[in-house]
């Protein structure tokens, strides 16, 4: 239920750079394919697999498919430096406002939460997502990323 569609396109570009498979969105999401999340895209959103539908539905397909549902919630979550990203994976993210709401939290696997230090009580969608999406990077492809030689 991301409103914004900068966020949206941005998070499709982040998404792809990072080696997402697809993106999934329910139907009060902003439009992946509108111009701002496209401008924002920059392309990704034309090279990223897309679908849209209600969050049921998507997560039972998702689940058939054996992929981990994670929700992103921004306190009481497992941290997200202690979760194993290396399995296929669907990340859940709420709208900007509101996060996620209870019934999508209580059909998710897991609960996971970015490290803040105090006042911060959230981070931007996007910000957020990216943080996530890098972490899986990181841990999927930690052997095929050269190691910094020292001189």
């Amino acid at each position: 239920d991301v409103q914004n569609p900068g966020n949206v396109g941005g998070i499709m570009r982040t998404a792809e750079a990072a080696g997402a498979t697809a993106f999934i969105t329910t139907a009060s999401t902003a439009d992946p394919l509108g111009w701002k999340a496209l401008r924002g895209s920059m392309g990704s959103a034309l090279r990223l697999p897309i679908a849209r539908g209600d969050m049921a539905e998507i997560l039972a397909t998702v689940r058939a498919a054996g992929i981990a549902t994670l929700a992103l919630v921004p306190r009481a979550g497992q941290p997200l430096f202690e979760t194993d990203l290396r399995k296929p994976t669907a990340l859940i993210l709420g709208s900007e406002g509101p996060g996620l709401p209870d019934d999508v939290l209580r059909h998710a696997d897991h609960r996971i939460t970015i490290p803040m230090r105090e006042p911060v009580e959230s981070l931007n969608v996007g910000v957020a997502a990216a943080l996530v999406l890098y972490e899986a990077f990181r841990q999927r492809n930690n052997d095929a990323v050269p190691k910094r030689q020292r001189p």
